[in-house]
């Protein structure tokens, strides 16, 4: 998601317990996110993924291994598929449905407050 920030024009403000707080800004920052975009993503109902360092590795070290391989048709195979593998692990943001959304922080709100009393 890269928007212009000169898009945005107006605030959502939110209030949140010290703990969440810094909660949601560990996460933020582990995505690569600032609390604002990573809070608009979410709420957007996209899956922001938190990229390990080590995926980099990982799939340097395979890319590294097809581009020694002699030219063939196997190995151009191997190579699609390894971006299908990259794209699918670091880049790609899938959207969750509402009712996934609202399960989860369901789910949260349990952990952090115990249940919720039914009004």
């Amino acid at each position: 998601m890269n928007r212009n920030p000169k898009e945005k024009t107006v605030q959502i403000l939110i209030r949140t317990t010290p703990k969440e707080k810094e909660k949601i800004k560990s996460i933020a920052a582990k995505c690569n996110l600032s609390v604002s975009e990573y809070m608009v993503q979410r709420a957007l109902g996209y899956v922001v993924k938190a990229v390990v360092p080590d995926a980099f590795y990982v799939f340097n070290e395979r890319l590294c291994e097809l581009l020694n391989r002699e030219s063939s048709p196997e190995t151009e195979a191997a190579a699609l598929q390894l971006f299908d593998d990259i794209y699918a692990e670091i880049i790609d943001m899938p959207k969750q449905s509402k009712e996934e959304i609202v399960r989860e922080v369901t789910e949260w709100q349990a952990q952090a407050f115990g249940p919720s009393s039914p009004d």
